[in-house]
């Protein structure tokens, strides 16, 4: 514990995002006393000498870089799929009138799905990456920043975040983590409960609505009376595929925009910090 302040009343170290003392209740603004006031500082100074502080800003840059790129072309998914749902309804009406459709027109337009989701998988990867690099780096400052030792270890945070599953877990927590031990008044909590909804959240929407659309497309179809009303329970399924489209790619931007903030709010509050223990050292 490094951030802290001492009751004048009893004495009692709390942490400094307690507003009033864990066993006397006085309040933060008229009970600290100052002391241990340069605590954080010295403690970061102390661990210096074992490990540097290395900026981490550049690995966050790429990161962003490649965030804006999967925000950028889920909103594209998004508008294709949109777009080319009057499409699908004159494919349907037209099976529907002569039991055939335009293949050819199909198969162009489903390139195009396929285009970009070739795109968005060779963003995802070195978005990875560099992410994982990032918040490496930021884990292994902490102790230099005066911030004690974090829940995680660099290898750790790099390696469960490239492990898929384990880092829909791990993540959110090692980002929390790093966002209170460096500015422990700040929070952030909220801001990265979006950005898992956004990123996390929509990939289980689109795999659990994905899965549901394709089986009840199967079972209205097998159950069936008619053509036609085969063909108007498939434009249902249709509309409500690109619904879910809409949905996941709205939610994917979001995240991937807050996630970025949340990567500022680190490199500011990790900036603040080393100017601060610059300052105590005297350098």
């Amino acid at each position: 514990m490094t951030d802290v302040w001492v009751c004048g009343n009893c004495h009692s170290i709390n942490r400094q995002r307690n507003d009033k003392c864990y066993k006397c209740g006085a309040k933060q603004e008229t009970a600290a006393t100052g002391e241990m006031a340069t605590h954080r500082q010295e403690q970061a100074i102390a661990s210096r000498m074992v490990v540097a502080y290395r900026p981490a800003a550049a690995l966050g840059i790429a990161a962003s870089i490649f965030l804006l790129g999967l925000a950028a072309v889920s909103i594209a998914l998004a508008y294709q799929s949109y777009s080319v749902m009057s499409f699908f309804n004159q494919q349907l009406d037209l099976l529907k009138e002569t039991g055939q459709f335009d293949e050819a027109a199909f198969n162009s337009v489903a390139t195009g799905f396929d285009t970009l989701a070739i795109i968005r998988l060779a963003i995802i990867l070195p978005l990875l990456v560099f992410f994982a690099a990032w918040l490496s780096r930021v884990v292994s400052n902490v102790p230099a920043l005066g911030g004690g030792i974090p829940g995680t270890s660099p290898a750790r945070a790099f390696v469960a975040t490239l492990i898929p599953g384990l880092n829909l877990r791990t993540v959110p927590g090692t980002i929390q983590d790093v966002l209170y031990r460096l500015d422990p008044k700040a929070g952030g909590f909220f801001m990265v409960a979006v950005a898992w909804i956004g990123l996390v959240g929509s990939w289980l929407i689109s795999v659990i609505g994905g899965r549901y659309l394709d089986l009840k497309v199967t079972f209205d179809i097998r159950n069936s009376a008619s053509l036609d009303e085969a063909v108007e329970a498939v434009r249902g399924s249709v509309v409500a595929a690109v619904v879910l489209d809409v949905v996941t790619g709205t939610l994917i931007a979001i995240g991937s925009l807050v996630l970025i903030v949340l990567m500022v709010r680190i490199e500011r509050r990790s900036r603040a910090r080393d100017a601060e223990v610059r300052a105590v050292a005297g350098v």
